[in-house]
């Protein structure tokens, strides 16, 4: 089997990296897998050619004796000593701690120990309180992420309180809402979209919400650290495996001749339709991610108009009467 470009030359920066003298051409061929591809020698040599040039513009410091042999020096190709100011190591606290909400809390918590362990600076390993003025930062600051879905900010706070919540959800676009009382255990983003995963109180089982389904607002009840979510329950598995296949939807939309560039772009035009006394076009688009659509639908202002679906119609009405109230969403 061929080898791609990509592991030839990896194989070929192990090789010469780890080479105590310079290896000549033919020991390269006989010895780097990936070369034996090579139908001739006139192929091999234009290929090690085109590699050899390749490493060098990506700066690795492949050396070549008087007679022709090569090699890559262990202390020219070293990462410096690892090292951030207390405003790098601000940032990377503020990451970690919107990790702990998410599938990456081991992975990030971990990563953000061994970058602390790598600088020297502490013995306790506390990326969070090692440095006074990051202790400082990040107190002050919380992390945020932007995300069109309006449910997104209250969950987020309810996860980090270990609060429960209560919304309505509609589980499919055809079904009847029905609310629902949740320990919300995290977040997680699969597929352009967010999920909550937590146990329903109700339904006593776990269970895994869309927040693009989620009408209205959301309730927060009862105390602080109500819950303690488990640690055995990977969350983005949980995630991959309840959530369906994407399935393609369109929306139709009139539009304003000459109006919405951006939409127009990826829409089919069917028709035509009446607003008010002018005449627009109607449109065919695809909806990838309803709130996406949506903002970019509110972003035409009076030029658009949403005939279908009834979901995509009801995020904009949510986010013109949120613009109207002041608020972001």
């Amino acid at each position: 089997m061929a080898k791609t470009k990509a592991e030839r030359l990896l194989n070929l920066v192990i090789a010469l990296l780890n080479s105590e003298r310079y290896r000549d051409v033919s020991w390269i061929r006989d010895k780097v897998d990936g070369y034996e591809d090579a139908a001739s020698d006139e192929a091999f040599f234009r290929m090690f050619e085109r590699d050899k040039n390749e490493l060098r513009d990506l700066g690795i410091p492949l050396q070549t004796s008087p007679d022709g042999a090569y090699r890559i020096p262990p202390g020219e190709f070293s990462l410096p000593e690892l090292t951030f100011t207390p405003s790098e190591k601000a940032a990377l606290a503020l990451a970690g701690r919107l990790w702990e909400t998410t599938v990456l809390a081991e992975a990030g918590s971990g990563a953000l120990r061994k970058i602390n362990d790598a600088g020297g600076d502490t013995e306790a390993g506390d990326p969070e309180t090692d440095h006074p003025a990051l202790a400082q930062a990040t107190s002050l600051l919380q992390p945020r992420v932007r995300t069109a879905d309006p449910a997104f900010q209250p969950i987020y706070t309810a996860v980090r309180a270990r609060r429960l919540v209560t919304f309505d959800y509609r589980k499919d676009q055809a079904g009847t809402v029905e609310t629902r009382k949740v320990q919300p255990w995290g977040l997680v983003s699969w597929r352009g979209r967010w999920y909550v995963v937590g146990f329903d109180e109700d339904r006593s089982a776990q269970r895994t919400f869309r927040l693009s389904r989620i009408n209205g607002a959301v309730r927060t009840t009862g105390r602080a650290g109500a819950f303690t979510p488990p640690l055995d329950v990977d969350l983005l598995s949980v995630v991959a495996s309840s959530s369906p296949p994407p399935v393609e939807r369109s929306a139709v939309l009139l539009v304003r001749p000459g109006s919405g560039a951006g939409l127009r772009r990826r829409a089919t035009v069917i028709g035509s339709g009446v607003v008010g006394d002018e005449v627009f076009e109607r449109l065919r688009i695809p909806v990838g991610h309803l709130w996406d659509t949506a903002r970019a639908v509110v972003g035409l202002g009076p030029d658009a108009v949403v005939e279908s679906p009834e979901d995509l119609l009801a995020a904009v009405v949510r986010l013109l009467q949120g613009a109207r109230g002041g608020e972001v969403a």
